[in-house]
């Protein structure tokens, strides 16, 4: 893990905009649209270095986001345990299958497919010029 005064170590203000905003946006004219900032202006800069910092920053507070809700999960386990102690028994039912399926998954649910106004499912195969198959 990378600190974060590390990533913005030597950039300048309008940089550090900049670095924060690509984190989050897929190309350079996102983020700069984020950073409201012109594209003349990253011509001047060393873009490589930038996007690099850039993941570096995603990847720290991802990290870092991780870390507290991997603290969190056994608080909110007892939070929602405690949901079964309610007087409501819609809510007591509710919690229950909530728990049930977390731990174990849904069940498997059947599902029936029918062709058009509930009749037979047709199946046709068309077969492509050219096809090898």
């Amino acid at each position: 893990m990378t600190q974060i005064s590390s990533i913005f170590e030597g950039l300048d203000g309008r940089e550090i905009d900049y670095v924060k905003a690509r984190s989050n946006e897929p190309s350079d004219r996102k983020a700069l649209l984020a950073a409201n900032l012109s594209y003349g202006w990253l011509r001047n800069r060393d873009v490589e270095d930038l996007n690099k910092r850039a993941l570096a920053f995603k990847a720290d507070v991802t990290y870092r986001a991780q870390e507290i809700l991997d603290e969190a999960v056994e608080e909110a386990a007892k939070v929602k345990a405690s949901g079964l102690k309610a007087r409501d028994e819609r809510i007591k039912q509710s919690v229950a299958t909530e728990i049930l399926d977390r731990k174990f998954g849904k069940p498997t649910q059947r599902n029936e497919v029918t062709g058009a106004n509930a009749g037979p499912l047709t199946i046709k195969w068309v077969e492509i010029e050219g096809s090898d198959d």
